[in-house]
């Protein structure tokens, strides 16, 4: 073949030939590396931004989560180990759940689909574990695939084993007498002899199997669900899909797992942040308690110190209380401010908030909050003086504390959007439990 080519083709077409065959094996290049670009969720383009923590709530240490022997849908065993090198996405659920758990299965479902159209199938896992080992065998879950669509691993297993599982994560679930009349079991079509009642969550494990985030509330699905799912749930199910305690939804979960990836997402879908304006927040927080209403009267002041602050929280004894640690020179504490400012508008007749500024010069905090609008003022202090409070390990740091004055969360790092923040606000100020 090389001997035709060198009898037909002069030296100059063999150049011409060479030289627009590199360029094409360039131009592929080129191309090869902004799909593997695309598809590891990182761009140049600067319209780019790293994705936020949307709406769950990332432990401070991750935590390893324990072998459990589970079984599938299939009769399979498994283990949670088995799924080391993947993420994977874990919701508390049982197939008999008439309030939340068809909603949680909308959800899920929604999300296993969005991770397939991301090319993530084969990186991340979606699964519901059962909170009714006594009647979720192997063969109800794979008859609710079959009826619901779902299309995630479900899970069940001994008394034991999901005893010990949800144990760990903290989720509560107890057997309780079936209403009267009783509820009809869509399998069987006979009436449910008892009840569970349980957690809803979902939460977010690593490739090293360890608990990362986790968002304790409802999903939201828009209050769009298929008409079987629908048709499982009972009035208070209906209520719980018009309006979730603590939602999260599909997309939400999904910007979790890109966050927790460390993925890039696009600037416009990054919720957009609408702070009020100072008029607004006065209107909002009128007629606030009187205790309360002293703190928004300093709105945006910089006061004292340790002492201060530790006076003023003595003085808001029976509200809780967020303290957001900040510096004039973090910049996702300027970020985060404006999320802060919305929060603060919202919930501020029924929380108090306060803000630390921290390692700072006067100079600069003062300059910070006139360029930062906030219906609360600040407190100078230092990271040592935090201490007593919490360590603050990084900025920007928020506090969760009761009304018994009890520190009872730690939230380390920006928050990424208003969703994230509301629910821990409603969560551990308020203690709305989804």
């Amino acid at each position: 073949m090389h001997d035709l080519l060198s009898l037909v083709v002069t030296r100059r077409r063999l150049r011409l030939i060479a030289i627009s065959g590199t360029l094409s094996l360039l131009a592929l290049l080129s191309v090869l590396a902004v799909l593997a670009r695309l598809q590891s969720g990182q761009s140049n383009s600067a319209s780019d931004v790293p994705a936020p923590l949307a709406v769950g709530t990332e432990l401070q240490r991750p935590r390893l989560v324990p072998h459990v022997q589970l079984i599938d849908e299939q009769g399979r065993r498994v283990s949670l180990s088995s799924w080391r090198g993947k993420w994977v996405v874990l919701a508390p659920s049982m197939t008999l759940c008439d309030e939340v758990c068809p909603m949680t299965t909308g959800a899920l479902t929604q999300l296993t689909s969005q991770l397939r159209k991301a090319g993530l199938s084969r990186q991340v896992v979606v699964a519901e574990v059962t909170v009714d080992p006594w009647r979720d065998t192997p063969a109800r879950l794979r008859a609710y695939q079959r009826l619901t669509g779902a299309n995630f691993a479900m899970l069940t297993g001994t008394t034991s084993e999901i005893r010990r599982l949800w144990s760990f994560f903290g989720v509560y679930y107890h057997r309780v007498p079936q209403s009267n009349p009783p509820d009809i079991d869509w399998m069987t079509h006979k009436p449910e002899t008892f009840d569970v009642e349980h957690t809803d969550a979902v939460f977010f494990l690593d490739p090293a199997g360890q608990e990362r985030v986790v968002d304790q509330g409802m999903p939201d699905v828009g209050g769009h669900l298929s008409a079987v799912l629908r048709g499982l749930l009972d009035a208070e199910g209906r209520q719980n899909l018009a309006h979730p305690q603590l939602p999260w939804t599909a997309t939400e979960a999904l910007e979790d797992v890109y966050y927790l990836m460390g993925r890039n997402i696009p600037a416009d879908a990054v919720p957009a942040v609408h702070p009020p304006s100072v008029a607004a927040a006065q209107r909002a927080l009128a007629g606030s308690p009187a205790a309360l209403a002293s703190v928004h009267e300093q709105a945006g002041q910089l006061l004292g110190s340790e002492s201060a602050l530790a006076a003023r929280l003595r003085s808001l004894r029976g509200y809780p209380v967020v303290i957001n640690a900040w510096a004039a020179w973090c910049a996702p504490c300027r970020t985060e401010f404006p999320i802060l400012a919305s929060a603060s508008a919202r919930y501020g007749r029924q929380v108090a908030f306060l803000g630390a500024d921290t390692n700072d010069s006067a100079g600069d905090a003062r300059s910070f909050l006139a360029r930062h609008p906030i219906s609360y003022p600040s407190y100078q202090s230092s990271s040592a003086q935090l201490a007593s409070l919490a360590v603050i390990e990084g900025m920007p740091t928020t506090i969760f504390i009761d009304r018994a004055g009890k520190v009872i969360n730690v939230h380390i790092g920006q928050y990424g959007t208003e969703a994230a923040l509301e629910n821990d606000i409603e969560h551990y100020a308020l203690g709305v439990d989804g």
